[in-house]
């Protein structure tokens, strides 16, 4: 089932391809309108991160299980990460935090919760 579907996707994404330049033409519009947005975006991720953040503390610190410390770390990089992109906002103006750095950052949560996950 998940491969016909993803058959379907790509079949799509594949007449997409030649009636414009290159598949995700027809989304700069959308993502450039979202870019307008980005200042609020910013502050409400930040927001929920801390959130989530505090959260998982709290649970943690009800239930000391190895489990929940790996998904408090993930959630703090995840805060972490948060911070930084709203001071590169307003500091270098999207210069210092590109998308490698946060790709890095992605990479590191992953890992949190897959070991929270996994480990026994």
């Amino acid at each position: 089932m998940i491969a016909k579907v993803v058959a379907v996707l790509l079949f799509l994404l594949f007449l997409v391809s030649f009636v414009s330049a290159v598949p995700w033409d027809p989304l700069r519009a959308p993502a450039n309108a979202i870019g307008f947005a980005e200042p609020v975006v910013v502050w409400v991720v930040l927001l929920v991160s801390l959130g989530i953040f505090a959260i998982s503390v709290l649970a943690w610190k009800k239930k000391h299980s190895s489990k929940l410390a790996w998904v408090s770390a993930a959630f703090a990089l995840f805060f972490i990460k948060s911070v930084l992109v709203v001071l590169d906002l307003y500091v270098s103006s999207g210069n210092f935090f590109n998308y490698s750095i946060q790709s890095f950052f992605d990479l590191l949560i992953i890992a949190g919760l897959f070991v929270a996950i996994f480990r026994k």
